[in-house]
């Protein structure tokens, strides 16, 4: 309301006084420190069903399986050398017996492929129910919650974490990771087993060796993951600030603010930089470190097992396959780690998602026991009514009010800002429990009438109409889930909707774009009363319902309204003193209190009366504003002015398209085919890390030595089995050369692990950083028309800075370093294989055709897996939007 007549000190209302804003300038700062409660790894399973343990039972015995499988692989393997190695003195009887291990080695892969496959199907299927069971959960349990939690506790923010990313960590350690890991641990139990049962002596020598393997890559794991949470702490500043200025582009663009956008998005990124490099400097020392005892570890064992086949403790083919076996086992459980740190993330992620679905309310939405009445007249009594906002308990708004509303009557409140009109609606709503006093509807208190059917009896049109990225349609099915087309038609009817919507292209069925975007100021408010009346209300609420609009929407929605309170209980917040004079009772709220109520002609007749006040004070501040016109002339300026919007307006709604064909209408495309999103060459993306090429050839030298050495590791030992074989003075003096180079070996991957990951980490920074920039700035260049795009709406555009920027560095930088790490990898192998048997590598390279066919196979697999997962996840987005 002008001159005094505005919000009261509601904190979940726009328009609050100042002192309120200035308090809640930073929203987190206000929000309660949450503790959430520790989530056993158990109780993850909680919406397991009898067809999930089913699942997860085949599931587990396929992992099992899977994992066996390695440990007895070696048993034919060592068996498979010792035939090889002895060869030349029975090369029939070998002939024979290598052929027979061949099928064991069919039969073993058979027994791979389907153990594996029943391992992830059935593991991933059952993740998936039940992570859609807990969203739903949480959703529910949310939408059960009273408005509290919200001012107290819970943001828009961490909501959509907990249904969406959240959830998504409790489903991939439901999912696959639960049977990766199973199959990792039956690899490591079995391997053992095998290994003290054939050689114990090799299996004791390996062990002592494991945990030094497994401390290297903890360290490694522990320094990464925590230099990547600062990285992606940093990355989550600056997704909140494009979210911010996305949604405001409007304001933005209207104030020329781009560049101070820009900047602002700058600074928050270039804190990421130097995480960003210290975790790459740090991923290269712990691999490096973790190939370093890899490479000492296996001269040790190289040595050892010389000691063992010299002795004739055991033979060469069964010792070197123990010692393979235990080794593999005991990198098992290093396999495992990612799987464990999905758990313990899981465990935290669903922290929130348990407290929320487990959290008390009073609120009795879903109650089978609330009263529900044959009909709700709407006589509403407030009895010595105190409340306070539990985000503000030292504020008292309400001390022992006492309010009278009768059924069927049209009640205006007044007042100043912060006297607490607006509390009184959210009262009826029962979105917030008075702590004393009753409020009655029909003589019962509302909190013993069951939640859901009170507020179906209740319409509530708000300053602000709050619609959704959907249909006209839906948005207005939301008052009424089980509408008919009639009834929506005749709602649309009343509400003075029907003449705009009948004349787009789709009707009903248009699309609002986000926030309702699409639509004027007036189209939007008379969707919002169609959604308030179509269930047929019996009290309807109005909050300042047409403060936000111009003038001539003001005057169709108010006749709208006007409409829509006849035969209700009606409760006007007004803005305009002049809306509410045939109200049947006016209520001047002053301090909490009710000072004055009666009709308007009973109140301005007391030219002392606060309301009298109110009105002088309106009209005076009218005035001031047109000192030379006079209320004659300003209604002529303010109704040519609005004829004006009126007819833009018209002219929007005459033109308007779906949300695809709005955003080509308005680029002057019509009739055109909507534009194919253009494909960028590899050429183009390596292109844009050109500026950072210095970093690019010394991470490509290191990534290349480092890939190289593996085939002369795996010749280094080759060499130290064929020495097994061989007499005594020969194996000792091959031995020792082998473990003197590996020990070289062990320092120089260090180094080129470091080197690689260090390099490739800037320059992958770097990328982000300038693709981030770069993308963040071309959104903001585009005109208003392609934000009204529902793909284009800020939570998906934030999404896209901060999913599109990592892929693409995903792609040119991290699957560089392993295509280089492979392709060093592979020229090395080949070149080793050549030189030593070229007959035997041709016989190898006939079988990269399965090998690849298999790769391709699983990537086509995890692409029609994920791809529905990731329209799911934009859904949600679109949704909590």
């Amino acid at each position: 309301m002008e001159g005094g007549e505005e919000k009261e000190q509601n904190p979940n209302h726009h328009h609050d006084d100042d002192n309120h804003n200035n308090a809640n300038n930073n929203d987190d700062n206000n929000k309660t420190s949450y503790n959430y409660k520790k989530v056993s790894f158990l109780k993850l399973f909680s919406f397991a069903d009898f067809y999930d343990y089913v699942l997860m039972g085949i599931g587990s015995v396929g992992a099992i399986v899977h994992g066996a499988s390695v440990p007895v692989f070696f048993i034919f393997f060592g068996k498979l050398i010792n035939i090889i190695g002895l060869a030349y003195l029975f090369p029939k009887e070998a002939s024979h017996r290598v052929a027979k291990y061949s099928l064991d080695f069919l039969y073993l892969s058979i027994a791979i492929m389907f153990s594996s496959w029943i391992e992830v199907a059935c593991w991933m299927h059952s993740g998936e129910r039940q992570a859609a069971k807990m969203r739903m959960a949480y959703l529910k349990a949310l939408l059960n919650q009273d408005i509290t939690l919200f001012d107290t506790e819970a943001s828009t923010g961490e909501v959509i974490a907990a249904i969406t990313s959240d959830v998504i960590l409790v489903q991939d350690a439901l999912s696959e990771k639960v049977g990766n890991f199973m199959h990792y641990f039956s690899r490591f139990v079995f391997g053992f087993i095998i290994g003290f049962a054939k050689v114990w002596q090799i299996s004791l020598v390996t062990l002592s060796i494991v945990p030094f393997i497994a401390l290297a890559g903890g360290i490694y794991a522990y320094v990464t993951i925590g230099l990547l949470a600062r990285v992606r702490k940093s990355y989550v500043k600056a997704g909140e600030i494009a979210e911010e200025v996305i949604g405001n582009v409007r304001t933005v663009q209207a104030f020329a603010g781009e560049e101070k956008a820009v900047r602002s998005y700058r600074d928050a990124l270039s804190k990421t930089y130097e995480y960003g490099r210290k975790a790459g400097l740090a991923k290269g020392l712990g691999l490096g470190s973790v190939h370093c005892v890899l490479f000492l570890s296996w001269a040790l064992l190289v040595w050892f097992v010389s000691i063992v086949v010299h002795k004739n403790i055991s033979n060469g083919g069964e010792s070197f396959t123990t010692m393979l076996n235990v080794v593999i086992s005991g990198l098992s459980l290093g396999q495992a780690a990612p799987d464990i740190t999905a758990f313990i993330r899981a465990k935290a992620a669903a922290g929130p998602i348990f407290q929320m679905i487990e959290r008390h309310t009073v609120s009795r939405t879903n109650s089978k026991t609330g009263k529900r009445l044959n009909k709700l007249e709407g006589h509403i009594q407030f009895k010595d009514v105190s409340f306070r906002y539990p985000s503000r308990p030292d504020v008292t708004i309400f001390d022992k009010l006492r309010l009278n509303i009768p059924a069927g009557k049209i009640v205006a409140l007044v007042g100043g800002s912060g006297s607490g009109k607006s509390t009184i609606v959210s009262l009826i709503e029962r979105f917030y429990e008075p702590e004393s006093g009753q409020i009655l509807i029909d003589g019962v208190d509302i909190k013993d009438f069951d939640l859901k059917w009170l507020r179906q009896q209740i319409g509530l049109v708000n300053q602000e109409p709050a619609l959704f990225a959907t249909s006209i349609k839906k948005n207005i099915l939301y008052g009424k889930d089980d509408a008919t087309m009639e009834e929506i038609t005749h709602a649309a009817k009343l509400a003075e909707a029907s003449s705009f919507i009948n004349n787009l292209p789709d009707r009903f069925e248009t699309q609002v774009g986000e926030r309702g975007i699409q639509l004027s100021g007036g189209q939007k408010q008379r969707i919002a009363i169609s959604r308030a009346i179509v269930k047929n209300p019996s009290i309807l609420l109005l909050d300042e319902a047409t403060s936000a609009l111009d003038a001539e929407s003001e005057k169709s929605v108010q006749e709208a309204l006007d409409r829509a309170m006849v035969g209700r209980t009606t409760v006007v917040v007004a803005h305009r003193l002049s809306t509410i004079r045939n109200a049947d009772m006016i209520a001047v709220v002053q301090g909490g209190k009710i000072v004055e109520i009666g009709s308007h002609e009973d109140l301005i007749a007391d030219s002392n009366s606060a309301y009298a006040s109110l009105v002088h004070l309106q009209e005076a501040a009218s005035n001031q504003r047109h000192p030379s016109s006079g209320p004659t002339m300003e209604h002529q300026l303010s109704g040519k002015h609005s004829q004006e919007l009126s007819r833009t307006r018209s002219n929007l709604g005459a033109s308007f398209r779906s949300d695809k064909d709005s955003v080509i209408s308005r680029a002057g495309l019509d009739g055109a085919e909507p534009a194919k999103p253009s494909t960028v060459s590899m050429r183009r993306l390596y292109a844009m890390v050109a500026p950072d090429w210095i970093y690019g050839v010394s991470g490509t030298i290191g990534a290349f030595f480092a890939g190289a050495q593996m085939p002369l590791f795996a010749l280094g030992v080759s060499q130290a089995l064929v020495s097994y074989y061989m007499d005594w003075d020969t194996t000792r003096h091959e031995v020792k050369r082998i473990a003197i180079l590996f020990s070289i070996a062990s320092v120089l991957t260090v180094i080129a692990h470091a080197v690689a990951h260090l390099s490739f980490g800037i320059m992958g920074e770097r990328l982000t950083f300038r693709v981030r920039e770069k993308m963040f700035s071309a959104i903001l260049q585009n005109e208003i028309g392609w934000f009204d795009d529902l793909n284009n709406n800020s939570s998906m555009l934030a999404s896209r800075l901060a999913t599109d920027a990592t892929l693409l560095k995903t792609i040119v930088v991290d699957r560089s370093t392993i295509l280089l790490q492979n392709l060093g990898l592979v020229v090395t192998s080949f070149v080793i294989a050549f030189i030593l048997n070229w007959r035997i590598t041709l016989v190898v390279l006939a079988t990269y055709p399965l090998i690849i066919s298999g790769h391709i196979s699983e990537v086509v697999s995890v692409f029609l897996f994920c791809t529905p997962r990731i329209l799911r996840s934009k859904n949600y987005l679109q949704i909590f939007n």
